[in-house]
């Protein structure tokens, strides 16, 4: 919170000080309710009545002013600067948390899909365990090359990047 300095008046001298007090207390002597006006009217007065030697308080007030809008200014506008950073910040925070979101659906659908791969491929060893080539050796290197071959197109497949693009959009959805 910003100090307003602009409404400080700088004291006078001891023989102005003393005056003042001296007509205050001769204003409450009188009349009670009047001494507040006294007292205004005093500071009113001894004001303008400042001595040549008390000239350097105007000038210090006049700086001081121009110092408390300078300071006044550039607080607005770290303030500013402040609510800039903290909106890029929350927007960040939002993407980061979209990324994240967007990366634990892949790594789901990924563990998912090589759940799948592996269920293949145990029911293709099942299935050639339960066949009997018996025919020659040969037969038996083709199956197994066929076999190899099928289970790399799959592996091909899900890691291709038109499946993920459409894994994602399937996810999306």
């Amino acid at each position: 919170m910003a100090i307003d300095l602009s409404t400080v008046k700088p004291l006078g001298s001891k023989s102005v000080l003393m005056q003042q007090a001296m007509r205050r207390q001769q204003g409450r002597s009188q009349n009670k309710m009047g001494a507040s006006a006294h007292y205004l009217a005093d500071m009113e007065q001894d004001d303008l009545e400042l001595g040549p030697d008390f000239e350097w308080l105007k000038d210090d007030q006049a700086a001081l002013k121009g110092l408390v809008a300078q300071m006044e200014g550039s607080i607005s506008q770290l303030s500013t600067h402040l609510q800039q950073v903290e909106q890029s910040s929350e927007r960040a925070h939002q993407y980061l948390d979209k990324e994240q979101q967007l990366l634990f659906k892949q790594i789901h659908t990924l563990n998912q899909l090589l759940q799948k791969q592996v269920k293949v491929f145990e029911g293709l060893e099942r299935q050639i365990s339960d066949v009997h080539l018996q025919q020659s050796r040969a037969w038996a290197n083709v199956g197994i090359g066929a076999v190899a071959g099928l289970m790399s197109a799959i592996t091909l497949l899900v890691a291709s990047p038109l499946a993920v693009v459409w894994m994602q959009s399937l996810m999306a959805a």
